[in-house]
């Protein structure tokens, strides 16, 4: 029977933008200028290392992929795998330091690994002669992650080769994707086969399992990230427009591109969650006017101008219908 996660909230797709920061730092030790790709899809660099943005995957599949042209490197996703630090990603280090042997590893990392990403489910799959570690994709991607599978080529063959140990034989080991192209023909001397599914897997003998790991020297966990539950479509909606409330189209169009998903789909998502996007900007408005009100030294002009409002009076107006009180009362009534 599989060892699998499988949460309501992952098949929306959103996954935390920050992940793709070792494709932007690797482009940057390298002297390319990442703007253009990410001018294409409307994001910034200050987004992409605020841990608190989310957007939806396929936009993610679309901006790797533009920085692998912009690099002009078919394998930009596999060279940013082999120099991603495995020790300080908090899922392998922690399971690393509590598990002796490989399946206890792998049974422990297949429940923490999700909690990095929620666009895909890990399974880990034990056969009579072969255990297989898949990651499916909950939807079809209509964008093709040539190179987040390339990068997850990278990774998981490492994972598996670092604490495999004296079991290790890549001529044993078979590395599984439909975008066979993101990866050379025996990469690190494993086959690479393609399958139909979207997903990506990495299979290898089943008594592996019951071998001990290979621990490594000082292996400490580090702090883990604070992470959110569950990445829904109102938690990314929040996050993505945070710096975008004085934007002049705040329509479900724009909104959807900034997300990177269609608009119908956004719309009817947030009816999904009992909500609708004017409720959800309105709530965000009066959430960030609090918390700059409490927390800055900003007039009430300049706090309405940020979230959109062209002069102080109408924000004011808009912040009494939500609290039922002005912003200077607000603010005198803090402690």
């Amino acid at each position: 029977m599989p060892l699998q996660t499988d949460h309501e909230f992952h098949r929306e797709g959103f996954i935390r933008l920050a992940l793709v920061a070792p494709f932007l730092n690797y482009l940057k030790e390298r002297g390319i200028d990442p703007r253009p790709a990410l001018d294409t899809v409307g994001l910034s660099a200050d987004q992409i290392n605020d841990t608190g943005v989310y957007v939806h995957s396929e936009l993610v599949f679309g901006l790797l992929n533009g920085f692998s042209d912009l690099a002009g490197d078919r394998y930009l996703g596999l060279r940013v795998g082999e120099a991603f630090d495995l020790q300080a990603w908090p899922p392998f280090a922690t399971s690393l330091q509590s598990a002796t042997t490989l399946f206890e590893f792998m049974a422990s990392f297949v429940r923490l690994v999700p909690q990095e990403s929620s666009s895909v489910r890990h399974s880990l799959i034990v056969e009579a002669e072969r255990a297989i570690y898949r990651i499916s994709r909950l939807q079809e991607p209509a964008v093709a992650p040539v190179q987040v599978t390339g990068f997850g080529a990278a990774v998981y063959v490492r994972l598996l080769q670092s604490v495999a140990g004296n079991a290790w034989n890549p001529g044993e080991v078979v590395w599984e994707t439909r975008y066979i192209a993101g990866l050379p023909p025996r990469y690190a001397g494993v086959q690479t086969r393609f399958m139909p599914d979207p997903g990506m897997q990495l299979n290898f003998p089943v008594d592996w399992l019951f071998r001990d790991v290979s621990k490594m020297p000082d292996n400490t966990p580090p702090k883990r990230l604070a992470l959110d539950d569950e990445v829904t479509i109102v938690a990314a909606l929040r996050s993505i427009l945070r710096d975008k409330l004085d934007e002049p189209d705040l329509g479900p169009d724009a909104i959807a591109g900034f997300l990177g998903i269609q608009s119908n789909r956004l719309l009817n998502a947030l009816k999904h969650h009992g909500t609708t996007l004017p409720r959800e900007i309105k709530r965000l408005r009066t959430d960030l006017a609090e918390d700059l009100l409490r927390n800055s030294d900003k007039t009430a002009g300049e706090i309405g101008a940020k979230l959109g409002y062209t002069d102080k009076a109408h924000f004011t107006r808009f912040f009494k219908s939500q609290t039922g009180m002005t912003p200077s009362e607000f603010r005198s009534r803090l402690p």
